[in-house]
């Protein structure tokens, strides 16, 4: 009976980490709130040509577009589906999986003003079954990229960019992506000088 209980743990465990591989970010908890909060508009300020385009579900990815936006001083856009998803954990994996199967492109609640304004691109989402949530995907095709400067950047539990890099190279044709950051739930603590790093590194103010 030992043997057997300490077989089922494991299994269980197994089990929970291929979940947690295949679907990164869903698990994470939601970022707490912060006084310091990123504006968010779909119109562009007066001299600005850096945009913060990003889809957060947890709040982990809009956390780090808050410590872009708060470095660069760039408008932010947040990319949401017309129908939000659901906040069920299962029932989401389910869709995101179906949507990826389905190579889907949701309706996005809203677009982006004075496109024509902006240069420079930063673009956030979480690791979904190792690509970018298909939102994102409609998001970029949706707008003339031709041009203009792409800065990926992502959050997960432990899976990275994933293959979403790939996609994204498909759907930003004529963009130049720079080299982006992906932040694990564990590095997040930390994200602030990571992020601050990177945005160095990259000479993009």
């Amino acid at each position: 009976m030992k043997k057997m209980l300490i077989f089922l743990s494991s299994a269980v465990l197994i089990l929970t980490l291929a979940i947690g591989c295949c679907l990164t970010a869903y698990g994470e908890a939601a970022a707490s709130p912060s006084a310091t909060e990123a504006p968010e508009t779909p119109g562009a300020e007066a001299g600005s040509d850096t945009l913060i385009a990003y889809f957060s579900w947890s709040g982990n990815t809009e956390q780090v577009a808050q410590i872009i936006q708060a470095a660069t001083g760039a408008d932010v856009f947040k990319i949401e589906p017309a129908t939000p998803y659901t906040d069920d954990y299962n029932a989401l994996l389910d869709i995101a999986r179906q949507e990826q199967a389905d190579n889907a492109r949701p309706e996005l609640a809203a677009q982006v003003e004075n496109w024509e304004n902006y240069d420079v691109i930063f673009v956030g989402y979480p690791n979904w079954w190792s690509d970018a949530p298909m939102a994102v995907y409609t998001f970029l095709e949706s707008y003339d990229l031709k041009g203009k400067t792409l800065v990926p950047f992502n959050t997960s539990a432990s899976g990275g960019f994933g293959r979403s890099l790939d996609g994204i190279a498909e759907s930003a044709a004529g963009a130049t992506i720079l080299e982006g950051i992906a932040l694990t739930e564990g590095e997040l603590a930390d994200a602030q000088n990571a992020v601050t790093e990177w945005l160095a590194a990259l000479e993009v103010n």
